[in-house]
């Protein structure tokens, strides 16, 4: 037996985990790259290439691999960010990030008890409506609360960040879906 049906042979819980995983430490390392290129392009104040690439990610996960899967993609993502010093703020992402997942992976759930055989655009929309909803308290607390930036400040980045959430994020996490199961490695 080689290594390419063992995975496929494990229980379906520990392959959704291990791949989840593994997706978690690929968007971790687009992260670093995307962070940097955003502390060097805003000092750190903004981060819209990391916000896409961990939202991008975060529904990714979440449609392919459930509640668990959000949050280890998540997390791991978030956690080599902050070993690796990619952002001045790599400290809360775990956090924030964790919030986010939480969300969607919720999501997921009452899709699959609701409305298991929903369109992938549609989980995706829902997920993503979400998390821009959840932009409106969170872009706060980094902005504000943790940057100590000008209440104006927040008010003018909350649009971008809820349009990069709807647009791009959405978007692309549609097309890497469609992708994967296109290619049958999902």
């Amino acid at each position: 037996m080689n290594s390419n049906t063992t995975l496929l042979k494990m229980p379906n819980k520990l392959s959704t985990k291990l791949a989840a995983l593994m997706l978690g430490v690929v968007a971790g390392v687009i992260a670093i790259f995307a962070e940097r290129a955003d502390f060097l392009m805003t000092g750190g104040n903004l981060t819209p290439l990391g916000y896409i690439n961990t939202y991008t990610w975060i529904l990714v996960s979440a449609l392919l691999f459930g509640f668990w899967g959000a949050i280890i993609t998540t997390e791991i993502q978030a956690m080599l960010g902050l070993l690796t010093f990619a952002n001045p703020l790599s400290w809360l992402w775990p956090f924030v990030n964790l919030v986010f997942a939480l969300a969607v992976g919720i999501i997921v759930i009452v899709f699959s008890k609701l409305r298991a055989n929903a369109k992938i655009s549609t989980k995706l929309l829902s997920m993503s409506i979400v998390c821009a909803l959840l932009d409106i308290p969170l872009v706060y607390l980094v902005m504000v609360m943790t940057l100590g930036l000008p209440f104006v400040v927040y008010l003018g980045a909350l649009p971008i960040y809820i349009i990069l959430q709807l647009v791009p994020s959405t978007i692309l996490a549609y097309f890497i879906v469609k992708a994967l199961k296109r290619s049958n490695i999902i």
